[in-house]
């Protein structure tokens, strides 16, 4: 028999302390908005995230049963909320996906190297409240790194050329503060179509810091001339675009959260406070820092990481890490006063952790969700739908035939650069059986007392069938929260 490495376990949300805080204090945050008159109520997409978060892998609210054919042993699994923000849970499986998919059927087996692009304190907040000017500040950095490698190419004799970019916008800083950044995977040389008409890949040679700086200062330049002309930046640089005044609360929310400030309550207004010592911030001048790190009028590039052509499993580590959910359960803990401590990674003070009340811990959550509609990921370049070299150059690194996912299209122009937000043809859906055998070694398809092949017999989500199964198996009826069963709605995913 062979035995999978190891064995599945229920994750059991309601015991983790994200959603023991959100179960005791969401209701009270929400009546805590709608009672203050200078605040607009929270926008329906925030609601029904934080609402969708609670029934996450809750076996009160639909499961799907398992049975193997052999012993009938059986398994229940909950369904998941499929959130698009902050459930640890749905995160890492999309994160998972999302690299198993671009490393297997996407990404051609070329050198790539890693790419980070943070802008200036004020710019987040706008960012966050305009996604015309993310999209343009990602149309901006992925031409400024296409021309700085065409450049390089040049050198080689190489005129032309095209290389191909996956962008990922990353929202929240190691803080919970609302940090919005762009984590770029980028090809390391050019695309050219050859004599008959395939593609030809040009590695570019290493890059240095004044090749950097001259990256960041294009950015930098056409992102402010951008600015100005759109009313947000005056002339002489003082701000004078203002913002989103359609949802006062989570705009006001927001802006608190970029300068790691609490917006209600009765610390409104006060920064966050930090476990360790606290010397504050000022933001840093134009300089090189290292290998590969340059920063110049508040925009910061990193470049220095860098995979070759087969290290495919660094490649599928770097790409997880790019796709990453914007919360852990590892990092959240109580102290004996019943307030939220977020162990910090890194820190540039000593701190080690940021404390939260609990309405403070949800106001954070609340201001990093994104709006619906609008997409995390994109693809630049050749990598684009509409290049004519996708194909081919996609083509060279799929493992096995696959379809196309005609959810996620949406394409754009910005400012002659063509950036598409669609799922590469390449594209296939992965079962989440597969995805929890190749991210964690458990394979459900096979049952693990017997050997035996493992099958999906039904999905429950009638309130009296849930009822008389969980009752049957011990595992308990009655939902966390105290409020009765309700009809919902349910995306059912094969198992297979």
């Amino acid at each position: 028999m062979e035995e999978s490495l190891c064995k599945y376990k229920r994750r059991d949300p309601e015991s983790t302390v994200l959603y023991q805080v959100l179960q005791e204090n969401i209701e009270a945050f929400f009546r805590i908005l709608e009672n203050n008159p200078d605040q607009k109520s929270l926008p329906y997409f925030v609601r029904k995230e934080f609402e969708k978060f609670l029934d996450c892998g809750i076996l009160s609210h639909g499961f799907v049963r398992l049975k193997c054919s052999d012993c009938s042993e059986s398994l229940i699994v909950a369904f998941s909320c499929k959130c698009r923000d902050f459930c640890p849970s749905c995160a890492g499986r999309r994160m998972s996906e999302r690299a198993i998919k671009l490393t297997d059927d996407v990404i051609p087996f070329v050198p790539t190297r890693h790419w980070v692009l943070s802008v200036p304190f004020e710019m987040r907040y706008w960012m966050a409240a305009d996604d015309e000017l993310l999209k343009k500040v990602n149309g901006i950095f992925c031409a400024e790194i296409n021309n700085y490698l065409r450049k390089k190419a040049r050198k080689l004799g190489v005129k032309g050329g095209e290389t191909g970019i996956v962008s990922f916008l990353q929202r929240a800083g190691g803080a919970l503060n609302l940090n919005l950044h762009y984590h770029l995977l980028v090809l390391d040389g050019l695309y050219t179509p050859g004599e008959d008409g395939s593609p030809i890949f040009t590695r570019v040679p290493g890059i240095d810091n004044d090749e950097l700086a001259c990256v960041v200062r294009g950015v930098s330049r056409r992102v402010v001339k951008y600015l100005r002309k759109t009313g947000r930046l005056s002339e002489d640089g003082e701000e004078v675009y203002i913002g989103d005044g359609a949802h006062e609360a989570l705009s006001h929310m927001k802006r608190a959260s970029v300068s790691s400030r609490i917006a209600l309550g009765s610390r409104a207004g006060l920064k966050l406070r930090r476990i360790g010592s606290s010397f504050g911030f000022e933001e840093e001048i134009p300089k090189s820092h290292s290998y590969g790190c340059v920063s110049m009028n508040g925009f910061s590039i990193h470049a220095a990481t860098s995979i070759k052509a087969h290290e495919r499993d660094r490649l599928e580590k770097l790409l997880r890490y790019l796709g990453r959910g914007p919360v852990s359960h590892e990092r959240i803990s109580l102290d004996e006063n019943g307030n939220i401590l977020y162990e910090l990674k890194s820190s540039y003070d000593g701190a080690t952790h940021v404390m939260f009340s609990p309405m403070e811990f949800i106001e954070k959550l609340a201001s990093m969700i994104p709006p619906p509609y609008k997409h995390q990921v994109n693809y630049y370049g050749c990598l684009s739908s509409h290049s004519k070299l996708r194909q081919e150059i996609v083509g060279c690194s799929v493992a096995e035939p696959s379809g196309q996912d005609d959810s996620l299209q949406e394409s754009r122009i910005s400012d002659g650069v063509e950036v598409e937000s669609v799922e590469p043809l390449a594209s296939r859906y992965i079962p989440w059986a597969e995805l929890l055998k190749r991210t964690f070694g458990i394979d459900l398809t096979v049952c693990p007392s017997c050997g035996g092949s493992v099958r999906v017999i039904a999905a429950i989500m009638e309130a009296d069938a849930i009822s008389k199964i969980l009752e049957h198996v011990g595992l308990g009826v009655d939902p966390p929260r105290g409020q009765a069963l309700t009809k919902t709605e349910y995306v059912y995913e094969s198992f297979y």
